[in-house]
C-alpha cells in the first residue's frame, strides 16, 4: 500500500522538540515500509506560527510569510530525515516529482512546504493524489474531525466515519492565509474527494501505534 503520512508541526515542535516521537515514529515507518511505501510530509505548527506572526506586525506580505513557513516545514522534515537511517533521502524534496524518483530510489521522501499559497495539507493532499497514494494519513492535535470547532464549542461531536462531501462541507469558509491551523484545510478537502482517497485524521497519542491505524484501529475519524 502506498501512504502518504502528514505529520502536523506543532506535534513535532510545541514548546520543543518532540525528539522521542520522532524517533518513534521513525523507528515504525522504517519497520512499516517492508510492506508499505511512504512519503511524508511534515507541517510549520507552532514554531511558524510565531515566525509568521512576528513577520507579518513587521508588515511583510503573504507570499512572504508563505516562503517563512514553507522553511519552517522543511527545518521540522529534518528532524525525520536525521532519524529515519538507512531509509532517509539525501535532502528533503522541494517538488512532487523528486519525491516520487526518491520513493523509486528505495528511500522514504520528505516534504515540507512546496507552493507559497498552500499549506501543507493540500500539499500532503497533492502529493497523495500525484504519487497515486491507497490512503492519506494525517495526525494533528485534534483527535478527528468534529462537527463544529471542539476548541470553540463544548457541544462538537467527534465523527467516526464520513464522506468526503461531507468533510468539505464542513471544512468550507476556512480563511486561507499563512499560519492558518485547521483539522483539514479547504483545498485539501476538495483535492481529497476529487481523488476519492481514503483518508483517515487521528490525534498524535495515535502515532504510537501507526499500524493499528492503518488497519483501521483508531479512535479518529475516516474519511471515503
Amino acid at each position: 500500500m502506498r501512504i502518504v503520512l502528514k505529520i502536523g508541526g506543532s506535534i513535532v515542535f510545541s514548546d520543543k522538540i518532540d525528539v522521542e516521537l520522532v524517533k518513534s515514529v521513525s523507528k515504525q515507518i522504517i519497520s512499516l515500509s517492508k510492506n508499505h511505501e511512504f512519503l511524508i510530509v511534515v507541517g510549520g505548527g507552532t514554531i511558524a506560527r510565531e515566525y509568521i506572526g512576528a513577520l507579518k506586525s513587521i508588515g511583510k506580505d503573504d507570499t512572504f510569510l508563505d516562503f517563512i513557513g514553507m522553511e519552517v516545514a522543511k527545518l521540522n522534515a529534518s528532524l525525520f530525515m536525521g532519524s529515519l537511517g538507512e531509509k532517509a533521502p539525501v535532502e528533503i524534496s522541494n517538488d512532487f516529482k523528486d519525491a516520487l524518483s526518491t520513493l523509486y530510489l528505495g528511500k522514504i521522501p520528505l516534504l515540507g512546504g512546496t507552493h507559497p499559497g498552500h499549506t501543507t495539507d493540500a500539499v500532503s493532499s497533492m502529493l497523495a493524489e500525484f504519487a497515486g497514494a491507497d490512503l492519506f494519513l494525517r495526525f494533528t492535535n485534534v483527535d478527528g474531525v468534529y462537527d463544529k470547532d471542539p476548541r470553540k464549542y463544548k457541544d462538537a461531536k467527534k465523527l467516526g466515519k464520513i464522506s468526503h462531501e461531507t468533510l468539505l462541507e464542513i471544512v468550507e469558509g476556512t480563511k486561507a492565509e499563512a499560519g492558518v491551523n485547521t483539522v483539514i484545510d479547504p483545498l485539501a478537502a476538495k483535492i481529497l474527494k476529487r481523488s476519492k482517497i481514503k483518508t483517515i485524521v487521528c490525534g498524535k497519542e495515535e502515532l504510537k501505534d501507526i499500524k493499528a491505524v492503518i488497519e483501521g484501529k483508531h479512535k479518529g475519524t475516516e474519511i471515503s
